[in-house]
């Protein structure tokens, strides 16, 4: 498996492009882009999708464009549904993104696997940042949205945010394996035991 990062917009939210022989997929694609345009054009020949951690504007921006230019399904889930039809839920009218509704392909639940190609994530639901948050668990890779980040957490103060909410989500995440890497939604990468020993704002 690899993976290719390309932080996107001026919020600097990462956009994550893995690929195998066999799969193609973006993990939330952000504002648009035609270096993710083309490498889902690229890999057409391959099983390909589009998942979403959650439904903010800076994940979700290009996810209808890339749908429309790639004929790539969208996943997010089940709970965020609602953020990619409502311009003031996924805060694109409040950072004036002007955002077009859409809607998804599929909804997840927390414990379901996504098979792609020869790829496969566990969908992990992770409430506090968004209602419908959830984080995606490769192998021993964790692609945390905005709900964990290197030495930090996700912001509780936009609609569908609460701190005891995300702590008790993030509490969840220690669950996993010390050496799982976390690949986050804005920032660098980490792993659950240094966020575990480290994070000022959940103590494992």
């Amino acid at each position: 498996m690899e993976i290719n990062v390309l932080p996107l917009g001026h919020i600097g939210a990462n956009c994550y492009m893995i690929y195998t022989e066999k799969a193609a997929l973006v993990i939330d694609c952000g504002f648009k882009s035609d270096a993710v345009s083309v490498f889902l054009k690229e890999n057409g020949y391959k099983e390909r999708m589009i998942l979403l951690t959650h439904g903010h504007f800076d994940h979700i921006g290009g996810a209808e464009s890339l749908r429309k230019e790639t004929d790539t399904k969208i996943a997010i889930g089940a709970l965020d549904a609602a953020l990619l039809e409502d311009t003031e839920l996924n805060l694109s009218d409040r950072f004036h993104a002007h955002l077009s509704p859409f809607k998804a392909d599929i909804l997840l639940n927390d414990g379901d696997v996504i098979t792609v190609g020869d790829l496969t994530f566990k969908v992990i639901h992770t409430p506090g940042h968004t209602k419908g948050s959830v984080c995606f668990l490769c192998e021993n890779i964790l692609f945390s949205g905005d709900t964990l980040f290197d030495a930090s957490i996700g912001r509780t103060d936009f609609p569908g945010g609460d701190f005891e909410t995300i702590k008790s989500s993030i509490k969840k995440l220690y669950n996993l394996s010390d050496d799982t890497i976390v690949l986050s939604g804005h920032g660098n990468r980490t792993t659950i035991l240094k966020e575990k020993l480290h994070n000022p704002f959940i103590r494992g």
